[in-house]
Order: structure tokens, then C-alpha cells, then sequence
């Protein structure tokens, strides 16, 4: 005769899914609408990323292994920043002249120095920020508006105008736009910061443009450069604006830092673009995903 089970015999558990829901107003395992499921979804998967991460800060440091360190270093062939073990990195050859630009070597503002290869940390940190710089007049030149940097700056970086008939004009005769900063009706129709046209990523500028007036423009550009000409502390720097990995007119060579997010996050919305990008750089450092409400 087989076994009878009663009620007292069932084991009720609480779902894992639901583990971070404050009341039954968060369950969406019964939910038919997929877009209210789906940020209910983002808001427990948002409260379960911080509390890991605030258990992360409150435990110990532990030593990562020798095997996951990797070094930042300049690939020099592609002009790109790249990660790479740190044994691989210590062999690379310290290249016997510096490895900048001749346009900041022997001049009164930029004095010849030494730079070898890979950097430290401290070097890093404007190596980041040059790449950014880099990054931003590559998608200008792209546009057809290197005429639009600022006197002062066109001055340092040595930039020679480049003679066009139409200030407006987003490109050159021999140089199409590529897709990602092809102006969108709104970029063409409402005047704006022309900085904004440098964002490879459509809806990431149109918000910019529809939200101008309720946000300092020259302060949201300061962190997208990370601070290059005003200047503010290294380790923000970091922590406040962007980097330029690869690619600079594919949001997909992008990353956004937390900082930038956590002051900035509010103009990505529609942007799943850029986390993605951010979030996959992220995972090669075998970092946590930043995960925003978008």
C-alpha cells in the first residue's frame, strides 16, 4: 500500500527568486504582462546586487590567485588600451624611446619625459583618459567637426582645421558617417552641445538633447573626459568617467564606470546598448554587472 501524505508533511520553502521581495506586491511569478514582470525582475535583481556588494566591502580582501592578474597596456599596432596577464605583460620590451606623441614631447607645456612600458598604476590613470581624449576626436573627425574644439584645446592637441562649407555638416565628402553616429531627426532639427554628436549611440544622445537645461552640460563633459583639461583626483578619474576600449564609433568598445552611472545613469535610459558593452568589459575583469533600472 503506497505511502499517504498529509498537509504536515509538505515542506513550503520560499521561492529563491523572490529572496530579495519585501511583500507580495514584488512576486511576479504570476504576472501576465511582460513589462511589469520584467521590472519588477530588474528592481530584486537590483536590490540583490547591492546587498552582495555591500557584503563584498564589509568582508576581508583576499588576495586574487597570480593566474587572474592582468596589466593594462597601450597596443601600440591598434591604438587601443587592452588587458593582459601580468607574466605576458613583464616580458613585453621597454621600448628604448617614449612611447607618446611627438606633439607632446619638447615643448614648454609638455616636457620631454620617459615613459616605459606597462605603466603604473598612477599612469594608468591618464593613459585611460588620454584614450578617451583620443577616442572623442577620432568620432569628430568621423563627423566633419574638428572645427568645433574649443580654441584653447585645438591649441594643445595641435589641431589643423580641416575647411568645410556647411558648419553643420557631419561628413566628408570621402569619409562616410558610420551608423552609430549617423544624427538622429532630433540631433538635426534642435540646436545643442556639439559634443553630445560624439556619443556613438542614438538614444544616448537624444536624451542628452531633450534633457538639456536640467543638467550642467560642461559638468557631464568634464567626467565624459574624465577630468583630461579641468583636472580632479586620479582615483576619480576613474571611478567618474569613461573608457574607450576599442572601436570609438561602436558603443560596443565602450565602458561606463559606477561613478558615472550612479551621477549620470538617469540620461541612459533606453541606452541597453551601453550596459551591455559596460558589463561584458566587466566580465573580462571578472567584475560584477552593474545593473540599472533602463
Amino acid at each position: 500500500m503506497g505511502t499517504v501524505h498529509t498537509l504536515s508533511d509538505l515542506r513550503l520553502e520560499r521561492m529563491p527568486q523572490l529572496a530579495e521581495a519585501k511583500g507580495i506586491h514584488e512576486d511576479w511569478t504570476g504576472i501576465g504582462d511582460a513589462e511589469t514582470r520584467r521590472k519588477l525582475q530588474n528592481r530584486l535583481n537590483v536590490r540583490a546586487h547591492r546587498k552582495r556588494k555591500a557584503a563584498q566591502s564589509q568582508a576581508p580582501a583576499l588576495p586574487a590567485p597570480a593566474t587572474d592578474v592582468s596589466t593594462v597596456c597601450w597596443d601600440e599596432d591598434h591604438q587601443t588600451v587592452t588587458l593582459l596577464p601580468a607574466q605576458l605583460a613583464n616580458t613585453i620590451p621597454r621600448p628604448p624611446s617614449p612611447l607618446i606623441p611627438p606633439m607632446f614631447r619638447g615643448t614648454p607645456t609638455y616636457p620631454t619625459t620617459r615613459i616605459v612600458f606597462p605603466l603604473t598604476s598612477d599612469h594608468l590613470i591618464t593613459l585611460v583618459q588620454y584614450n578617451v581624449l583620443r577616442a572623442a576626436m577620432t568620432n569628430l573627425r568621423l563627423l566633419s567637426a574638428l572645427h568645433t574644439v574649443p580654441s584653447e584645446c585645438s591649441q594643445a592637441l595641435r589641431i589643423v582645421p580641416v575647411p568645410t562649407t556647411n558648419a553643420t555638416t557631419f561628413s566628408g565628402p570621402d569619409q562616410p558617417v558610420p551608423p552609430s553616429l549617423e544624427p538622429t531627426p532630433l540631433q538635426r532639427a534642435v540646436t545643442h552641445d556639439k559634443w553630445i554628436n560624439i556619443l556613438p549611440h542614438a538614444v544616448w544622445r537624444d536624451n542628452c538633447i531633450l534633457a538639456a537645461g536640467t543638467y550642467d552640460s560642461n559638468d557631464m563633459r568634464r567626467d565624459f573626459l574624465g577630468g583630461l583639461w579641468e583636472g580632479f583626483p586620479g582615483s576619480e578619474a576613474e571611478r567618474r568617467g569613461l573608457i574607450a576600449w576599442s572601436t570609438p564609433w561602436e558603443i560596443s568598445g565602450w565602458e561606463v564606470s559606477e561613478g558615472f552611472i550612479e551621477k549620470w545613469g538617469w540620461l541612459l535610459k533606453g541606452c541597453k546598448g551601453v550596459m551591455e558593452a559596460t558589463n561584458r568589459w566587466r566580465a573580462l575583469r571578472g567584475e560584477e554587472p552593474v545593473v540599472i533600472e533602463i
